[in-house]
């Protein structure tokens, strides 16, 4: 484990080097207990998170990482904790549902007291920006998965893929400042 997070630093402080930003979002959805990482339970999954936050940070000298973690209802055991996580992150797939999903954003800010930004960081459908605006829902980004529900109509129609990209509400890439000048 130690060899393989030695390798991944390696990869990373080229990053550095350049002066890149990397949203780190490592051993992400543990509570749910899919993965490998979240299947002996919450104190398990957290010493592992922070070994891995030593080790890159400390030992490696990273400073170019945004930890990110992805949280679920009732993860409490899971939770790293503060000095070691920069973003709280939630995954939902909700087939054609393109609300701001305002509670869970609520939830979550409430439940990190506030002092944490949080992200959209996987979702399965485009959440309607009129929507996000209007209900204030404050994610700091929403990011669609891949495959089908990019390319497919089930999830995201065009015509709302067009509307989010073209929303004053919404950043795009080309909207983004070079941080690198």
């Amino acid at each position: 484990m130690i060899s393989d997070i030695d390798y991944v630093s390696g990869q990373l402080k080229q990053l550095q080097d350049q002066h890149i930003p990397v949203i780190w979002r490592p051993i992400h959805e543990a509570a749910n207990q899919s993965f490998w990482w979240g299947a002996k339970g919450g104190a398990v999954y957290k010493k592992l998170y922070q070994v891995m936050f030593d080790r890159m940070v400390n030992h490696h000298g990273l400073k170019n990482l945004i930890w990110v973690y992805t949280t679920e209802p009732g993860d409490n055991d899971w939770y790293p904790g503060d000095e070691y996580v920069d973003i709280i992150g939630r995954d939902m797939y909700k087939t054609g549902d393109h609300g701001s999903q305002v509670a869970e954003y609520n939830r979550i800010y409430a439940q990190y007291g506030g002092k944490k930004m949080v992200a959209y960081t996987e979702a399965g459908s485009i959440p309607d920006p009129e929507i996000l605006e209007r209900e204030n829902a404050g994610w700091s980004w929403f990011q669609i998965w891949s495959g089908d529900y990019t390319i497919g109509t089930t999830w995201n129609s065009v015509e709302l893929w067009k509307k989010t990209f073209e929303s004053t509400y919404v950043i795009t890439l080309d909207e983004m400042p070079n941080l690198r000048d």
